[in-house]
């Protein structure tokens, strides 16, 4: 069986333009109806990831936010509480 490659949140959003059109297939594929948790979860990760950038103006200090340890939340990283009931 074949792994998979791991990617880290850093990775991923850093291939992301938070300023790039929805495209038409992504935006048909938001009016869908949830089918599950996971979707819901991803779109809360998405929505704070974008929130982050907007907040720090900047998507390298959002990311180094997202991934450090905060006092408020006890020392946890915001990127790991994202996709639990808490995040």
């Amino acid at each position: 069986m074949r792994e998979g490659k791991s990617y880290s949140l850093s990775d991923l959003v850093a291939q992301c333009d938070p300023d790039a059109p929805i495209p038409d297939t992504l935006r048909e594929w938001e009016r869908m109806v949830p089918v599950g948790l996971e979707l819901v979860i991803t779109r809360h990760a998405i929505d704070v990831v974008h929130q982050a950038i907007r907040i720090w103006e900047s998507r390298e200090r959002a990311l180094d936010w997202l991934q450090r340890p905060i006092p408020a939340l006890e020392d946890e990283r915001p990127c790991d509480l994202l996709g639990t009931p808490e995040g």
